[in-house]
Order: C-alpha cells, then sequence, then structure tokens
C-alpha cells in the first residue's frame, strides 16, 4: 500500500510542478504587460506538457572532460531529495506521527548542498565551479538560520509534534503573533530555494548559468524539478507553519504565487549584500530571539 501512495504521490507532485511553471509563466505574463504561453491547446495548457517531451527528447552532449559519475547522479540526487520530502509529508500527519519527523524533513533538505557540489564539481567547468561555490555557501549560511527559525517556532508551539502545531492553530495562526518572524521565513525560504532576488548561483550576467551550465535535455529536466518541487515544499511548509493546514491547498498556492509575484518586482541582489544579510542580521536577530524563547519553553 505504501509503494501504490507513494507512486500516486510521485505522479501529482510531477503534474503539480508541471502546471505551477505554466501558472508562473502567465503571471509573468500579466505583471510584464505581455501574453503568456498561449499557442498549445486552450490558452496554452499542454505547454507544461510539450516542453517536457522536448527537454526529454534532447540529446545528452557526452563532452570527454566531464567527471561522469558526479555528473550523472547529481540530478538524480536532487530529484531522490526532493521526492523524499514529499514523501515524507505523506505521513506527517498519521497516527504514528512523532516529534523526529520535523527534524528528518530538516536533515533532508540540508542534503541539497551535496547535490550543487557534485553537479559543479562534474561538469568540470570554470563557471559552474563559480556558480556551485556560490550555492553551498548561501544554502549553508541561510540553512544555519532557518534550522534556528524552526527551533523558535517549535518552542514558541511547546511541541515537536505536526498534529499538535496543527491544533493550536485553528483558532489562530502563528504568523498574525509574529509578523517580523514571518518576514524573515519568507525572505530565508528565498534564499534556501536560489529564487530571485537570491538567484546568484545562476547570475546569467556574471558566469553565463551557473552551476548548470553542462546540463541539457533530461538531466537539467531532474534538475528543474528539484528545483521547483522545493519551493512547493517550502510552500507548504510554511503554510504548516504560520497559517495552519485548515484550507492548505489554498494557502499553499498563495505561497507559490508569493515566489512569483517577488520574482517579477525584485532585481537579483549583489552577492557580498545576500552573504551580510544573513551573517549580520538575520543570524543576530534569530539566535536573539532563540535566547528569548527558551525560557518561556523551560516553565
Amino acid at each position: 500500500m505504501f509503494y501504490l501512495s507513494s507512486i500516486f504521490s510521485t505522479i501529482g507532485v510531477l503534474l503539480g510542478i508541471a502546471f505551477f511553471t505554466l501558472v508562473e509563466r502567465k503571471i509573468m505574463g500579466i505583471m510584464h504587460y505581455r501574453k503568456g504561453p498561449n499557442k498549445v491547446l486552450i490558452w496554452g495548457l499542454l505547454q507544461p506538457i510539450s516542453d517536457a517531451a522536448k527537454l526529454l527528447t534532447k540529446e545528452t552532449s557526452k563532452l570527454q572532460p566531464l567527471k561522469s559519475f558526479m555528473y550523472w547522479s547529481a540530478p538524480l540526487l536532487g530529484m531522490l531529495l526532493m521526492m523524499s520530502c514529499w514523501l515524507w509529508y505523506e505521513s506527517i500527519f498519521s497516527l504514528l506521527s512523532n516529534k523526529m519527523k520535523i527534524f528528518c524533513i530538516l536533515s533532508i533538505m540540508s542534503l541539497s548542498a551535496f547535490v550543487f557540489m557534485l553537479t559543479s564539481w562534474g561538469s568540470n567547468s570554470k563557471y559552474s565551479m563559480i556558480g556551485g561555490y556560490r550555492a553551498i555557501s548561501q544554502i549553508i549560511s541561510y540553512e544555519v538560520c532557518f534550522v534556528i527559525f524552526i527551533f523558535v517556532i517549535l518552542y514558541l508551539m511547546n511541541s515537536y509534534s505536526p498534529m499538535k502545531m496543527k491544533m493550536i492553530q485553528e483558532n489562530l495562526w502563528l504568523m498574525f503573533l509574529s509578523l517580523p518572524l514571518f518576514f524573515t521565513w519568507v525572505v530565508m525560504c528565498m534564499a534556501e530555494s536560489n529564487r530571485t532576488p537570491f538567484d546568484l548561483a545562476e547570475g546569467e550576467s556574471e558566469i553565463v548559468s551557473g552551476f548548470n551550465i553542462e546540463y541539457g535535455g533530461g538531466l537539467f529536466a531532474l534538475i528543474f524539478i528539484m528545483e521547483y518541487g522545493m519551493i512547493m515544499f517550502l510552500s507548504f511548509l510554511s503554510t504548516l507553519i504560520f497559517l495552519g493546514v485548515s484550507m492548505s491547498l489554498l494557502k499553499t498556492l498563495t505561497f507559490c504565487f508569493l515566489f512569483i509575484w517577488i520574482r517579477c518586482c525584485f532585481p537579483r541582489v549583489r552577492y557580498d549584500k545576500l552573504m551580510n544579510l544573513c551573517w549580520k542580521v538575520f543570524l543576530p536577530y534569530s539566535l536573539s530571539v532563540l535566547t528569548l524563547c527558551l525560557p518561556v519553553f523551560f516553565l
């Protein structure tokens, strides 16, 4: 039964990613005063299927300098980590829900740095290595603040159980109790997912296309799916933590729209400002909030 449920979950996530890209392109078209994809079937509804077929049928170049094992395994590892997060979601509200599941999800998400390391190193390209260095340092830096914020939220809830978090927020969402915490969380989610304005690992004007420059065809599609799958999962995790789980689909879609809206409206920041924001602003803020929450937890 678990395997059958996993298969259906995988298909659902892949379809969700496909149509999330379509919605993103449609919204970006509206915000930029132009038409989005509208040629394939009615209103371009089959555009994601057409794009996927195009990518998967393209030939993968076999360049000699590539480190083959790392080059081929990195996209597969990224896809596996992304789907592992969603499969943990399958059982997060089960009767066996326990306090370790949140930490398991955090452990899986923290392994994404290895994906960028393998893609950049396996490509054997200078531009790819620079993009990989940026991505790894960015993810590790913001991972520290991200985990501290999770601890702060768990201390505020006085529980590690997702079921307890669900019951606490039935009457009042955590977002209204701490708006600064919520806005800081949104910025850290942007940085964790390498999205605009923090997509410095893919700075086209500086390092061509960053860590994935040597990838094409199906392997590039796997990296693309991993990125959008993690955006959707972070949107769901934000909904679980700050908005409760009632009407979770609508709230998750709202967070996804927030990712798209920020991409359309904000330019890419400088790399030094990104790192200063983490180590000089978010880290002291998160540590101070954690220090204030600890006495409350032990009362």
